[in-house]
C-alpha cells in the first residue's frame, strides 16, 4: 500500500474544489484513483513483468478506479462508446475519461498540455461536440454508425472531460510527482492529439516515495517482499 503521499495545492489553481463542486465532484474522489494507480503500477514492476505492464496497469486502474468511486459515491454510470471508457453522471450532461497528457499538464498558463497518444476517432468526436455545445441553437453532433438514434440523443448534451496525469520521477532523489487536471478539450492538432481545453481545472500535485524500496518476488502461491539492493 502507498500510505506516505503529500498533496501539495498549485497556487495557481483558482479554487480547484470550488470548480470540482460545479461538476458535483470532490478532489479526494481524484485523489484516490491517481493514488491507486500508482500502486498498481509499482506492483507491476517484477523482473517477471513485461515492461509495459507498469504503464498499463496504471491507465486499467485509473479507469476502474475512477468509474467505481464516481459509481458508488455518486451514482454516475460507465458509459463505453465504442470501447473508450467513461463515466457519466445521472443527467448525462458530464462525462469524463482519463488522458495521459505532457510535461505541461498541471502547470498554468499556455501552451496547453498535449495529449501524449493520437486521440483517436471516439475521443475526436467527444471534442467536435464539446465544441457544438458552445454554439447556440446547434444540434450537437456525434454519430457513429454503431450508435443506434436513441443512445446518441441520450447523450446528445453531455461534455466530455478527461483527467490529464503526467508523471515524473527525479533523478536524484526518486521521489516521484504526479501533476494532474480536469479539463475540457476542444480541439485536436497536429498528430491528432488534444491540445486545447475550454476550460482546465488544475488539481494539486502528489508526490509518492522513491518507487523501487522493495522488489515483489513471486513463488508460488504467494508473493513476498525482498528489499532490494
Amino acid at each position: 500500500m502507498i500510505d506516505n503521499f503529500l498533496s501539495t495545492p498549485i497556487e495557481e489553481s483558482g479554487g480547484y474544489e470550488s470548480q470540482l463542486g460545479d461538476l458535483g465532484l470532490r478532489w479526494e474522489y481524484l485523489e484516490q484513483t491517481l493514488r491507486m494507480s500508482e500502486q498498481a503500477r509499482r506492483a507491476s514492476k517484477t523482473k517477471d513483468d513485461a515492461k509495459n505492464a507498469p504503464g498499463s496497469q496504471d491507465y486499467f486502474t485509473r479507469v476502474r478506479e475512477l468509474r467505481y468511486t464516481l459509481r458508488t459515491e455518486l451514482q454516475w454510470e460507465p458509459y463505453d462508446p465504442l470501447q473508450a471508457p467513461l463515466i457519466v453522471n445521472p443527467d448525462k450532461t458530464v462525462g469524463i475519461g482519463v488522458l495521459l497528457g505532457d510535461a505541461r499538464t498541471g502547470l498554468p498558463g499556455r501552451p496547453h498540455p498535449r495529449s501524449k497518444r493520437p486521440a483517436g476517432v471516439t475521443k475526436e468526436r467527444a471534442v467536435a461536440r464539446n465544441q457544438d455545445l458552445q454554439l447556440p441553437f446547434e444540434e450537437p453532433e456525434f454519430a457513429s454508425p454503431d450508435m443506434g438514434q436513441e443512445e446518441l440523443d441520450e447523450y446528445s448534451q453531455m461534455e466530455t472531460w478527461y483527467l490529464l496525469t503526467s508523471r515524473h520521477e527525479a533523478r536524484r532523489t526518486g521521489v516521484v510527482t504526479v501533476r494532474s487536471e480536469l479539463s475540457l478539450p476542444d480541439h485536436v492538432g497536429k498528430g491528432g492529439k488534444i491540445d486545447r481545453y475550454q476550460r482546465r481545472i488544475l488539481l494539486p500535485d502528489i508526490e509518492f516515495e522513491k518507487v523501487n524500496h522493495y522488489a515483489v518476488e513471486t513463488t508460488g502461491d504467494h508473493q513476498v517482499s525482498v528489499e532490494e539492493r
